[in-house]
């Protein structure tokens, strides 16, 4: 795995069940659910939210963010881990999952979105790692700057 510059952690405890019924969720449905965690959690730290499920000929950018004058891409995994703690390692961190063969493919997709749009910006790749621990607490794993790509 990359080397990441920055990494923001936050625990998502909401007062009544919002993940109602994630138990029966299919792995797709995990994964919708982190991606609306995740633009919830952009937004909360201040980012702007440029767009979602992005598809490129290479590849699909799951959330483009903006902040300052960065484009950031970010991949986000998730997994539900019902009724264990983080730390009973039962399975790999969700953020473990993006490999090099998934950098090579943010590569591809940040020279097609600088092709396209014209201002001439660096691109930043963040991932988050949503874990569900439960049907009302989510993990939330934010690590910035695996890779940049300037204009």
């Amino acid at each position: 795995m990359a080397e990441f510059e920055g990494r923001c952690e936050a625990v998502v405890d909401v007062t009544k069940p919002a993940f109602e019924g994630i138990e029966d969720f299919s792995t797709k449905e995990v994964g919708d659910l982190g991606e609306v965690l995740a633009r919830t959690y952009l937004e909360d730290n201040g980012y702007e939210l440029v767009d979602a499920n992005w598809r490129t000929p290479f590849g699909e950018v799951d959330i483009i963010a903006r902040s300052s004058d960065e484009t950031i891409f970010v991949e986000v995994k998730s997994r539900r881990l019902l009724g264990c703690s983080l730390e009973d390692g039962h399975e790999e961190a969700p953020e473990e999952a993006v490999n090099a063969e998934k950098f090579e493919r943010y590569a591809k997709m940040a020279e097609f979105y600088r092709m396209i749009h014209e201002e001439g910006t660096s691109i930043r790749f963040d991932v988050i790692g949503i874990t569900f621990l439960s049907n009302r607490i989510a993990h939330i794993k934010h690590l910035q700057g695996g890779f940049w790509w300037e204009a």
